[in-house]
């Protein structure tokens, strides 16, 4: 079913050419990743949708009882609002329909025009989750940080929650069509992870931008790009989309080379056949007829290639350093009676690729501002040394070393030559006119790409990266990962780009809940031990204690999976589990059974149909369904983390 769709939309701003006759469709149970360069089109796309703007020819259409929500990115919030009073607006509609479906049911739908009303708001109301809003909320709020801070004035709320608090309200909406521009800006790994499992189970239809490529490919199943004023869709997520779409390039390349080459024999026959012809009105046809045959053949030749957008490389120069890069002790951050981490000893060697983690709030960009010198540990016996011949470079989104009323040019004329300052902001995508804004006027993206350059100017071996894919789109991000790939210094890394941590961690650093952790393996490693923490147990150790024992590598449980169960238990919890799947297997079963008894009477009987039964069983059909889900996630777990230890088994045997 189509909820909302673009019919040959275009759509102008002066005399650029946005959307250029462009036709989506968005049907249930979609869920599109909008992807394409900054500035290409794609919040305008959203806007079109939401009917926030109108197209400048073509239409968009929404189905009349299609509810539609736009993750704005600049949220507004009524004055004086607490966290639990947006959450209950959320569900103004929802509540609403509620209402009225209950005095339908009351007046009784015996009667026609009652019943007709009734049928499609029930139908509505079943189809946005409203008999599980609440527990819709509470899942929401405690996946995004606010549970058990209702009574919380949204006004005290920092930047990243105001955000984090406009997509909770509109995820517990739950519209038919949810439109999301950046949902993932200021959600953390264990966020980002929640909500890509969110959307993945969406009931209506999805629209996503975002530049975290892991989180689209497990969030969406279709992709859309939009190009030069064009959409290219293909029921692919991005990566797989990109892929096909570099397979189709290289398929066309070939095919036009082909295409050229017997174009050219052709043509080459009939201007032989038409000199060879002179008088004769015989070779005087085939002539004609040859030529003829050359027209048709161009008509059927692929279209030139469309033009190459502009894309980068670059690099950072690393010259060498000592062994050792830093040594730092007894670093401590508190704000007020909150301790961030405490007892921290760190140490670094050339060459190393660090990527430091944890949850928003937890002290990542603190513990950096320590090494870097911008803040002293709190601890009096800390200290930070950095090692011989190092050369630390700091990616500053904020530009604080430049002057925001200078233009991009003259900034870089400050530090290389005229020439060498146009080539340079060529090369990171500034187009000459752009070159002349002031440092104060650039967007996210334009900042970002400018605290890059400023990065391959610095000839730095030691590169401290706070969050660097910010406002990057695709194409960037990939350069980016690309160069720091072949960097060949020591990186330190924060990022919620798993794609990028999982290209270059080779050790992890975690900071949460007061503690830090040194992973001491890759990414992949990290995720291993992370998974194998026995539930209710952080398994962790507290930074202050793991300091005084050296003898201990921190990060690393007792048993290899780190969950401190034995197999026999483990054993016995999957077949507890296994029984309990049984169970609720055949509570959906007769739950499902019931429900579809009660539409069979609605559909048989529509004058006397028990719209409270009916209700009832489609909530009794939803609880049932999330216990089973529920039973077989703790299974899944419990049944991984014993093929895990055996497969162990097997190998330290085989070893042996």
């Amino acid at each position: 079913m189509v909820l909302a769709a673009l019919h040959d939309v275009h759509k102008w701003y002066g005399e650029q050419t946005v959307l250029s006759g462009v036709h989506l469709e968005l049907t249930s149970a979609s869920r599109t990743a909008l992807i394409g360069r900054n500035g290409s089109g794609k919040t305008t796309l959203l806007r079109l949708l939401a009917g926030l703007e109108a197209p400048d020819g073509g239409a968009a259409t929404v189905r009349p009882d299609v509810q539609l929500g736009l993750l704005e990115q600049v949220p507004s919030f009524p004055e004086g609002a607490t966290v639990d009073q947006v959450a209950d607006a959320a569900f103004v509609e929802l509540d609403a329909a509620q209402a009225e479906l209950e005095v339908l049911e009351r007046a009784g739908l015996d009667d026609a025009r009652r019943y007709a009303r009734w049928e499609p708001l029930h139908e509505a109301f079943e189809r946005r989750g409203g008999y599980a809003r609440r527990a819709r909320r509470d899942a929401v709020l405690h996946a995004l940080g606010f549970a058990g801070r209702g009574a919380e004035r949204v006004a005290g709320l920092s930047g990243g929650e105001i955000t984090r608090l406009n997509l909770a309200r509109l995820l517990m909406a739950q519209p038919d069509v949810a439109l999301l521009d950046e949902p993932t800006n200021h959600l953390d790994l264990r966020m980002r992870a929640w909500l890509e499992g969110f959307l993945a189970r969406y009931p209506g239809a999805v629209v996503v931008v975002s530049h975290d490529r892991a989180f689209l490919d497990g969030a969406c199943n279709r992709t859309v790009e939009v190009r030069q004023g064009r959409l290219h869709q293909a029921e692919l997520p991005p990566s797989r989309y990109r892929e096909a779409e570099r397979e189709r390039e290289r398929l066309e390349a070939r095919a036009r080379d082909t295409q050229a080459k017997e174009h050219e024999r052709l043509r080459a026959a009939a201007t032989q056949m038409k000199r060879w012809a002179g008088q004769n009105a015989k070779l005087h046809r085939r002539a004609k007829a040859m030529e003829a045959r050359v027209e048709r053949y161009e008509a059927g030749m692929l279209a030139p290639p469309e033009a190459a957008a502009r894309t980068t490389r670059f690099s950072f120069t690393a010259p060498e350093s000592g062994e050792l890069v830093l040594d730092a002790r007894f670093l401590r951050a508190a704000f007020g009676d909150r301790v961030l981490f405490d007892g921290v000893d760190l140490h670094l060697r050339r060459g190393e690729r660090v990527v430091l983690v944890g949850p928003n709030g937890a002290g990542k960009t603190t513990l950096l501002r320590v090494l870097t010198g911008e803040r002293p540990s709190d601890d009096p016996r800390g200290r930070v040394r950095w090692g011989a011949r190092v050369r630390v470079a700091y990616f500053d989104q904020s530009l604080a070393r430049f002057d925001p009323e200078a233009t991009l040019v003259e900034t870089l004329l400050r530090l290389v030559g005229e020439r060498a300052a146009h080539d340079l902001l060529g090369r990171f995508l500034f187009p000459f006119e752009a070159q002349f804004k002031r440092v104060a006027d650039l967007s996210g993206g334009e900042r970002a790409r400018l605290a890059l350059l400023d990065l391959t100017l610095q000839e730095a071996n030691v590169l401290v990266l706070d969050e660097p894919t910010n406002h990057l789109d695709l194409e960037m991000i990939e350069a980016l990962e690309a160069t720091l790939m072949a960097f060949e210094g020591t990186l330190l890394v924060v990022s919620h780009d798993r794609r990028l941590l999982e290209r270059l961690a080779e050790r992890v650093w975690e900071v949460e809940d007061e503690c830090f952790e040194d992973y001491q393996g890759d990414w992949a490693y990290y995720q291993r031990q992370r998974l194998g923490r026995r539930p209710g147990s952080d398994g962790r150790v507290d930074a202050k204690s793991a300091a005084t024992r050296p003898e201990r590598t921190r990060g690393v449980a007792a048993r290899p999976d780190g969950d401190e169960r034995s197999t026999w238990q483990l054993e016995r919890e999957r077949e507890r589990l296994e029984a309990q799947v049984e169970q609720r297997t055949g509570a959906l079963a007769r739950a499902e059974a019931e429900l579809e008894r009660c539409n069979a009477a609605a559909a048989t009987d529509a004058a006397g149909v028990d719209a409270a039964a009916l209700a009832a069983a489609g909530e009794a059909y939803q609880v049932a369904e999330a216990a089973l889900l529920a039973a077989m996630a703790a299974w899944s777990e419990v049944d991984a983390l014993l093929q895990r230890r055996r497969q162990a088994v097997g190998e330290q045997a085989r070893a042996g």
